[in-house]
């Protein structure tokens, strides 16, 4: 097997606009993002979680901020270089609470920012969706394998991500490179939330259409 632990936390991070939540702190190599519901609210905070700060292992943690919707998405990740035709594995421990539509690890190939919904199409092409592992209420042992493609420039993008509610930590993180008998890990991160986005906008369109049509106002610019 050609295998071999490559190092742990923290790796090398993307210089990236963050618009998650600050209220965590935000430790170094790690960005954290989130939706955005309104013009200053995120949906999601991210960051070291507070209880662990002074324990002998750390862990990060995200969190919904108030009720959110079930496409919404908070995560912390990171961008990695130097993986072009790598296949590897992300692993942690990872536990949840109050989750009431997917959280675990998450890994892709090339740059994504996984606060974003994808598009369903993007989803469904299977070799460049990301790649999740949903953690479990009590912690336990999680691993995501994926391959990084040349294509994306040998960027991996790996994290910890939050789709709907409740809450989301992990800790003991470990990347390795992993031999081809390893299998990818199959389920698309994202898939739901971007179901859901999709059916969410044909429903708004649906009204839309059936709206009457609106006279413009003001045209004098009085």
């Amino acid at each position: 097997m050609d295998y071999r632990a490559l190092l742990t936390i923290p790796l090398v991070a993307l210089v990236l606009t963050a618009s998650g939540a600050e209220t965590l702190r935000q430790p170094t190599g790690w960005v954290s993002f989130a939706g955005w519901d309104g013009l200053n609210s995120p949906t999601h905070e991210a960051g070291v979680a507070p209880e662990t700060e002074n324990s002998s292992q750390r862990a990060l943690t995200v969190k919904a901020i108030g009720e959110r919707k079930a496409h919404q998405i908070g995560s912390i990740f990171q961008g990695l270089t130097g993986y072009a035709d790598r296949r590897i594995r992300f692993s942690a421990q990872v536990k949840t609470a109050g989750v009431d539509q997917w959280a675990g690890l998450v890994v892709g190939s090339g740059i994504h920012p996984f606060y974003h919904v994808p598009d369903l199409q993007e989803v469904e092409a299977g070799a460049v969706a990301p790649r999740g592992a949903a953690g479990c209420p009590d912690w336990c042992d999680v691993s995501v394998v994926a391959d990084i493609s040349a294509a994306s420039g040998g960027i991996a993008t790996v994290g910890l991500a939050l789709i709907g509610n409740g809450q989301v930590w992990a800790r003991g993180f470990k990347l390795e490179i992993v031999g081809r008998e390893v299998p990818v890990t199959t389920h698309r991160f994202g898939a739901e939330a971007a179901a859901l986005n999709k059916a969410n906008g044909e429903w708004v369109e649906k009204q839309m259409r059936n709206w009457g049509a609106t006279p413009p106002q003001n045209l004098s610019l009085q």
